[in-house]
């Protein structure tokens, strides 16, 4: 089973093509996640290219591009989030612990939206119906 990106920013993808006519591009909001559709190809001299799906439609991304955007932070992995908020939670305490209050606003709001990221993540993969 492979595990979902998450989308962490709101984003755009801008799908070039030879033709101008046929570049289009593909939204991605917060809290979507995009999962692999298939088993990625590899394309003479372009690279390796993964098929996907999101909520909202099916389309192929190359590794490269899909790499750019975890490395930028606008994609993440359910783990990833899962050590993020133990590392925020350290952060506020430890912040707490020495009374910096800069850095308990910082944190704090991070912990937050790593939550509600994380919350959002397990509705969206929880049946409606059992």
């Amino acid at each position: 089973m492979h595990q979902p990106l998450i989308v962490t920013e709101t984003f755009d993808h801008i799908f070039n093509a030879a033709y101008s006519q046929l570049t289009h591009t593909i939204s991605f909001n917060k809290f979507e996640t995009i999962s692999l559709n298939g088993t990625p190809h590899y394309i003479e001299p372009l690279g390796w290219y993964v098929p996907l799906i999101s909520n909202n439609s099916s389309f192929h991304m190359s590794s490269a591009k899909l790499e750019e955007y975890y490395e930028q932070g606008f994609v993440t992995t359910y783990d990833d989030l899962v050590l993020k908020k133990n590392y925020c939670q350290f952060k506020v305490n430890q912040s707490l612990d020495l009374n910096e209050k800069n850095y308990f606003t910082k944190y704090a709001a991070q912990l937050n939206d790593t939550e509600l990221l994380l919350q959002e993540y397990e509705k969206s993969r929880t049946p409606v119906a059992n």
